[in-house]
């Protein structure tokens, strides 16, 4: 790539482009919106992007004393991106970035934290394709930008005002705190975990199969489990190079199934580039696979698994899930005598609730992401962790846990959808389900989730996809069966296609 600007000084002037839109934008695959910065490398994502943003973002919310975090995954535009960034860093008065190198998001927030830095920036695309990237910025308290925050930079990046780069003497200061960062991280789940679960989890002996995939939790990992004496066989361990997927659903962890057939391992796991993301994986023989039809457990009982670990000891707490979340985490929690607290899709909702509500633990089911405090953001390693501990305190296999648990059954899809339409199909829709008698609940604005309920535990939920261009996401959920749940989706999709005509 070569379309990143040339180093400025004092008197030199960024001229940024005007896109006349408001967040989220979309162009040539490109969307920028309050979930982060996403789109295909050398086409919408680009080291002047890059460097724009890192410049804008240091205009609006930091100071020249202020020391900023910069860490990403294994993607192989990651480190091109990366050094855009440090230029716009730079550029714009930053004397001192801590540099954590190739981490997981987790470990980049929960260094803000640690480090006492001011905020930062992780680049990702997550659970998308190597041939994407982006970025994620970080605010003090190691969280995502709120709505309002991205919206500011989204707009000065897309200014037509002209921009002066600081005029200065001194280099940037990049300080390598990768260790650091790791080990506190570290720690941190260990303190979760408890030192009566972690004894526990030390005696049980328990043997994992885990595919971080090429991306970036292989050292963490493999760290985390020699402290807990757990025997993993971790595969796919060479960053950057990715064997399957990048998102670890039913269709990319399949060999991980096969392989627990013919293994004695308690169960899988397989994670995304940046390990916000974890799927477990069952033996298709477990009592709980034959229940479900399915080895992979499904997001919204790993959510539900980590609530129970979490939640042990304490009582009345709130936990704020996202609005596609399974009723199952409802249910769970009744014994904590703890409630559910719906919110709009997307990782910052969940977040700043659950810093309203002082909770403990939040998630989006819909995506296995459980979010635990202080970090604010989906975290697939410390849910592992959490699984292992509920695992050791009942003395049971994940499968005999599961088994216990009240059933519901899930499905989903993807249909096209333009942006421009996205909004009148929804209120279309919602005008549909509320002629056939169905209750509607809404979150968000015009384009968040629209979720049309059968009954207490039936719904079909759609929503605007804000992080794949072009994309309505459609999802069901009942307690019934399998089937139920399919035959609910084909009635989302059917509806619609009527609203879309």
């Amino acid at each position: 790539m070569n379309d990143l600007p040339p180093h400025h000084n004092g008197e030199n002037k960024i001229q940024q482009p005007n896109s006349g839109q408001s967040s989220p934008i979309w162009c040539r695959g490109l969307i920028e919106s309050f979930s982060g910065v996403r789109g295909v490398y050398g086409e919408g994502i680009t080291e002047s992007l890059a460097y724009k943003y890192a410049f804008c973002f240091v205009q609006l919310f930091c100071k020249a004393s202020d020391v900023l975090v910069i860490a990403g995954d294994s993607r192989p535009s990651t480190d091109s991106l990366k050094k855009a960034m440090l230029r716009g860093f730079e550029d714009a008065g930053i004397k001192k970035i801590f540099d954590l190198g190739l981490a997981p998001v987790q470990i980049a927030e929960y260094g803000i934290l640690t480090l006492k830095a001011n905020g930062g920036v992780y680049i990702t695309a997550s659970h998308n394709e190597p041939e994407f990237n982006g970025w994620k910025f970080l605010k003090s308290d190691g969280a995502i930008l709120y709505l309002e925050q991205a919206d500011k930079l989204i707009s000065l990046v897309h200014s037509p005002e002209e921009i002066k780069a600081i005029e200065r003497r001194e280099v940037l200061e990049v300080i390598n705190k990768h260790q650091e960062a790791i080990d506190d991280y570290i720690e941190y789940v260990l303190e979760k975990i408890g030192q009566e679960s972690i004894e526990k989890i030390k005696k049980s002996n328990f043997c994992l199969l885990v595919d971080p995939n090429g991306g970036s939790s292989v050292e963490i990992l493999e760290k985390l489990f020699n402290k807990l004496n757990v025997k993993a066989e971790i595969i796919n361990k060479e960053a950057g190079k990715f064997n399957r997927l990048i998102e670890p659903k039913e269709d990319s962890l399949k060999p991980l199934a096969v392989e627990l057939e013919k293994n004695n391992f308690d169960f899988a796991c397989g994670f995304d580039c940046d390990a916000d993301r974890m799927e477990i994986v069952l033996s298709p023989s477990s009592d709980f696979s034959k229940k479900m039809g399915a080895p992979n457990v499904s997001g919204n009982y790993v959510l539900a698994l980590a609530c129970d670990a979490i939640l042990q000891g304490t009582s009345g707490q709130v936990v704020p899930t996202n609005d596609v979340t399974s009723y199952l985490v409802r249910d769970i929690i009744k014994k904590y005598d703890a409630s559910v607290f719906e919110v709009e899709v997307g990782e910052i909702n969940v977040v700043e609730a659950m810093k309203k509500n002082n909770c403990s633990i939040g998630g989006e089911g819909s995506c296995a992401g459980v979010i635990v405090a202080p970090i604010g953001c989906r975290d697939g390693i410390i849910t592992v962790a959490l699984a292992l501990k509920l695992m050791a305190s009942q003395q049971k296999t994940l499968s005999d846990i599961l088994i216990d648990y009240p059933a519901y059954f899930s499905d989903r899809t993807k249909v096209a959808c333009s942006p421009e339409k996205a909004v009148a199909i929804r209120e279309k829709i919602e005008n549909y389900f509320k002629e056939k008698g169905w209750s509607i609940k809404k979150t968000g604005d015009e384009t968040g989730g629209l979720k049309a309920h059968l009954d207490k535990n039936s719904f079909v939920w759609f929503r605007q996809s804000k992080t794949e261009p072009g994309v309505f996401r459609i999802y069901s959920e009942c307690d019934q069966s399998k089937e139920k749940a399919t035959k609910l989706l084909e009635e989302g999709i059917e509806a619609f296609n009527k609203m879309s005509v």
